[in-house]
């Protein structure tokens, strides 16, 4: 079968008026009965919503598939340890893994957690956003220049036990070389901003870097270490020539900017950014992305579209169920 033509080398931006943003509009608006079917219905995007992802699904032995873990292909859980994937997701995974250059996940969690989230052996990894590798058939490893922060990084979490924590509604996740402070489900907002507030000008005394998303406050140790970097990482030496990202959140917009530049320097030949978006996804993430989807719903029809299936998304018959997972 012949090749479709090179895709010129720049990345496709979906335009205001994209069907995406019309199919949007014109959804009834049916409520399905349960939180679960509310999430199934959430994807009803069509497969022309996908269409820039349809040259990777035309061309999956030359493409590559990353994902972000916690808010893409997993709904954010009030705890970080109850976290699992949408139904469905693993099972999409598996259809795309065999058939794709690579398929990769870039996470914020600690790599070994992320990797037993997705439960993926044979796939690629990066852990606290890139300061953690593994690639398939090799050990994890870890950046070399975290080294020298380490000891700061111990001591911040020292500082901060779940008994100076804990009142405000703040919880630590010491993920190694990174700290996450979450507040997400405190009872008091105001109190658990000014701890967190403390909480950044001790990093920042202590030479650490901070950012801020999804309800939480990253530490981190002073590298030049990000999501673009570890995607660059996780594709160098894998043959792609086309690659598509998955996220939702600001550390993710570091990754479609590296596929971005990517195709600038001819690295690639077509990147597509997907972003999983929320109401909690802030305005400026979702202007770096090229597609939006609707949470992790949407990134499963995503990735489904990718694998070619006939079961994009599910919408709700008219009596208001879902349809089949």
């Amino acid at each position: 079968m012949m090749m479709p033509p090179p895709t010129p080398k720049t990345v496709p931006k979906i335009p205001a008026a994209s069907p995406m943003t019309a199919s949007r509009a014109s959804r009834s608006p049916v409520r399905p009965p349960s939180a679960a079917a509310a999430l199934l219905w959430s994807a009803a995007v069509t497969a022309s919503d996908l269409e820039p992802l349809a040259p990777l699904r035309d061309r999956l032995a030359e493409a590559a598939v990353l994902c972000d873990v916690d808010g893409t292909l997993a709904p954010i859980a009030p705890r970080p340890e109850d976290a699992r994937l949408l139904d469905g997701v693993a099972d999409a995974l598996r259809a795309l893994r065999p058939r794709v250059a690579l398929l990769g996940f870039v996470s914020g969690r600690a790599l070994a957690d992320a990797a037993r989230i997705v439960g993926m052996e044979d796939a690629a990894y990066a852990g606290n956003h890139g300061m953690e590798l593994r690639l398939p058939g090799e050990a994890a490893r870890t950046a070399p220049e975290v080294a020298p922060h380490l000891d700061a990084i111990a001591r911040l979490a020292r500082e901060w036990p779940p008994e100076r924590l804990g009142p405000a509604g703040v919880r630590l996740e010491v993920k190694g070389p990174t700290l996450s402070f979450h507040r997400r489900g405190a009872s008091d907002p105001a109190a658990a901003d000014a701890v967190l507030a403390r909480v950044a000008e001790a990093a920042r005394a202590a030479g650490l870097v901070t950012t801020t998303g999804r309800e939480v406050l990253e530490v981190r140790p002073p590298v030049a270490i990000d999501k673009g970097t570890a995607v660059r990482a996780l594709l160098a030496g894998s043959g792609a020539r086309l690659a598509t990202y998955l996220g939702d959140d600001r550390t993710d917009a570091d990754a479609w900017r590296a596929l971005r530049d990517m195709v600038d320097d001819g690295a690639l030949e077509l990147a597509v950014g997907v972003a999983a978006a929320s109401g909690e996804v802030p305005p400026e993430v979702r202007a770096v992305a090229d597609v939006e989807v609707d949470g992790p719903a949407g990134a499963l029809a995503a990735l489904r579209f990718l694998a070619g299936s006939r079961h994009v998304t599910h919408p709700p018959p008219p009596g208001g169920s879902p349809g089949p997972p």
